[in-house]
């Protein structure tokens, strides 16, 4: 089987991991008898392991090219946290079971991506949109399918698929060989060159606000629908039919970047991200909140395609895994603090003024991202200091 055929079904596989497990954890959370603060608690935990261990295990891609051990290994300990979840009866086996869980889940999906751009080569590349469609369709797919069987078993049996399609990650991106460079970039230097890169970090800052506004809004969307008359059904339509509408999105991307532009692209995903937010502060009721649901799938094609290739257009493949991991780290540090934040706006003015809140955030990081990669330096490719073997001054 082909490389990219099994970076296919790398793609398929761990997106139905993730459509059995992200939507359903939190029910099985609470079929244990854990608080709402230990809930609160465990998704803090997953995004701050997110933010401090995506950039390692995307430094380890870059700091042994050669090696293709670092995908199938993330997938391994979270397949090990997974097990010990499984089995977990309280919560500091639940805390146990997830901070490992949680600590490999950081690594599998910007090594993924990274290794994908690998895969497809320069000439290649604007075609990611096209393989992470079907991950999107899997997570749709799998969503669905889960639903039923915890209605007919419980809860926990979402780990009668979920630890399986972890498993089956292992072991196919185990069988992807490597198309990396012989060139070994560590940690420290590889971030010092992305960063350092023109317009990157002026991008990092501006995705980051961008997310935190995104993280807000998706943190208390839910609950809205409900406090607006909508039913715990109509909660779960509204994010499958958000999440169906990236998958032909992203698809078309590669039609749709050479068009328009993957930089405008991205910055169009923002500003729909921020209509988002202001339209569901003045819905007035759960069905008007249903209908404006596509928005998120259409602004989370854009941005995280669009972000996905931009940053691989300027910077040089070989420090593919760190980018990656820096742009998962970003979107970490994001629902932190947009959960936090958001959470405090919301207590004190409601739910609309926290979504009027995110709307007017959102409008901000959609403009330093398009100064970022609309600007002066937008066409710029990558800084010599961010070569390679470039002169000492970039180490």
């Amino acid at each position: 089987m082909a490389a990219g055929r099994r970076i296919f079904l790398a793609y398929l596989v761990y997106f139905s991991a993730i459509g059995a497990s992200f939507p359903y954890l939190p029910v099985f959370y609470r079929d244990l008898g854990l608080r709402l603060e230990e809930i609160g608690l465990l998704t803090a935990i997953q995004a701050a392991t997110q933010l401090g261990l995506a950039p390692i295990w995307g430094g380890l891609l870059d700091r042994f090219p050669r090696v293709g051990l670092t995908l199938p290994l993330a997938a391994a300990v979270a397949s090990l946290g997974g097990s010990i979840l499984f089995l977990a009866t309280d919560f500091p086996s639940v805390l146990a079971g997830s901070m490992l869980l949680y600590a490999g889940l950081a690594g599998i999906g910007p090594t993924l991506d990274a290794r994908t751009l690998e895969t497809l080569g320069p000439s290649g590349r604007h075609r990611f949109g096209q393989v992470r469609a079907f991950g999107s369709l899997a997570f749709v797919i799998m969503t669905l399918l889960v639903g039923l069987l915890l209605d007919a078993r419980g809860a926990r049996t979402l780990f009668w698929v979920y630890l399986p399609c972890l498993l089956g990650t292992v072991v196919v991106t185990a069988t992807i060989r490597r198309r990396g460079t012989n060139r070994s970039v560590s940690l420290l230097h590889g971030a010092g060159a992305i960063l350092g890169a023109p317009g990157v970090l002026v991008f990092f800052g501006g995705f980051t606000i961008v997310w935190t506004a995104l993280a807000a809004t998706n943190a208390f969307y839910s609950i809205q629908i409900v406090a607006l008359g909508g039913s715990t059904g109509l909660v779960g339509f509204a994010w499958g039919f958000g999440a169906l509408i990236e998958v032909p999105l992203m698809y078309a991307f590669p039609r749709l970047g050479k068009r328009f532009g993957s930089e405008r692209l991205l910055v169009f995903g923002a500003l729909v991200f921020a209509l988002r937010s202001v339209l569901a502060a003045v819905a007035t009721d759960s069905l008007g909140l249903v209908v404006i649901a596509p928005l998120e799938g259409l602004g989370f094609a854009c941005v995280f395609v669009g972000g996905v290739t931009v940053l691989a257009s300027r910077l040089p493949a070989s420090l593919g895994g760190t980018a990656q991991g820096i742009f998962s780290a970003s979107a970490g540090l994001a629902t932190i603090v947009g959960s936090v934040v958001g959470g405090a706006i919301a207590g004190t003015v409601g739910i609309p003024g926290l979504l009027a809140a995110s709307g007017a955030i959102g409008l901000l990081g959609a403009a330093v991202v398009g100064i970022a990669v609309l600007g002066s330096n937008a066409r710029v490719g990558p800084a010599r200091s961010a070569e390679p073997g470039a002169t000492a001054s970039a180490r």
